[in-house]
């Protein structure tokens, strides 16, 4: 095997088309490495088959056994091997080499070959702090999303909140929801939020899973016109009565939220914390009904028949004594 591998290394430079392109066939079946460094002749054959050929061995066997092909395959400025080395740099295995290669491409005609050169120079953490700002600056919107990806700049992600381009507003939010803000930042980012729905669905999951700051004023701030929304976010991320969030959302005038979290809950902190919420003057008299009608099912239950007495005897508003009366008249109607 050697042997013959040997001789159709040798035989890639044979004046005869038929006996190259065999060569060729058989180091692609082999899959020799080896010979990649022989096919660097053939870049520059007239026939665009060995050219093609040529680029591929690079592409398959350059990046862990000759790497250093790729910079020459790249220093070349032709479209097809910048678009080679593109295609392999997450592959190489040292990243200096790698963001090397990146930087060779950056001026590349291709969007596509530049936009696979800036992501591998972030996602190494090869990036500069002048070349990410001249990324967040850049024609196009990929790569400006790219840089909003690794910026940790607060003035330049909030900036980004008025692209043009919907990916670039969503990253830049999805990033600042991961900084710790100054107030005044945190007020920029909440405007900025408030004013852009599509923002602000992006962000409301984000800052509530990670029980940002920031995510009651959130929440709040829409409460009236996405509650549905709003509910059904909190229900995918609280799971337990107890949990601190739904404290905070209470402490935070986000009672009314907690309490359509409650609805058909049936679990002993459950119970707990729906009798704080009836009884808490905020919480108005329609949630506070919903949530006694719901009980039904379970009105023989005593600590139900005496929230419904507790009710009666401290309530003063029509809807949710005709709740609670409607709870406890059911259980005697029952027991009659």
């Amino acid at each position: 095997m050697v042997a013959s591998i040997q001789s159709a290394i040798a035989k890639l430079k044979h004046k005869d088309v038929r006996q190259r392109r065999r060569a060729v066939r058989i180091l692609f079946d082999a899959d020799a490495y080896e010979s990649v460094e022989a096919f660097s002749p053939l870049l520059e054959d007239q026939d665009v088959w060995f050219r093609n050929k040529a680029i591929e061995a690079y592409r398959r066997w350059a990046p862990l056994h000759a790497p250093h092909l790729l910079e020459q395959l790249a220093q070349r400025g032709e479209l097809d091997g910048q678009r080679c080395v593109a295609s392999v740099l997450e592959s190489i295995q040292n990243v200096t080499l790698s963001a090397q290669l990146s930087r060779l491409l950056l001026d590349c005609e291709d969007r596509v070959v530049v936009r696979k050169a800036v992501r591998q120079l972030i996602v190494t953490k090869e990036v500069t702090e002048d070349e990410l700002h001249q990324f967040q600056q850049s024609e196009d919107y990929a790569i400006r999303t790219a840089a909003a990806m690794e910026s940790d700049d607060t003035d330049a992600l909030l900036s980004m909140l008025s692209d043009e381009h919907p990916d670039v507003r969503r990253q830049a939010a999805t990033s600042l929801l991961a900084l710790e803000l100054d107030k005044d930042h945190n007020q920029q980012l909440q405007e900025a939020l408030k004013h852009d729905e599509a923002l602000w669905k992006l962000a409301v999951p984000i800052a509530l899973q990670q029980s940002r700051p920031n995510f009651v004023d959130l929440m709040t701030s829409k409460e009236n016109a996405q509650r549905r929304f709003l509910i059904q976010t909190l229900k995918e991320f609280v799971h337990e009565a107890d949990d601190q969030r739904l404290r905070m959302l209470i402490d935070g005038n986000g009672i009314s939220l907690v309490a359509r979290w409650l609805v058909g809950r049936n679990d002993e902190k459950s119970d707990r914390l729906r009798t704080e919420v009836l009884f808490d003057e905020r919480l108005d008299s329609i949630d506070k009904s919903r949530l006694l009608e719901r009980l039904l099912h379970r009105q023989n239950e005593a600590s139900i028949q005496q929230l419904a007495v507790d009710l009666i005897e401290n309530s003063s508003d029509e809807l949710v004594l005709s709740a609670a009366q409607n709870l406890y008249t059911s259980s005697t109607n029952d027991d009659s």
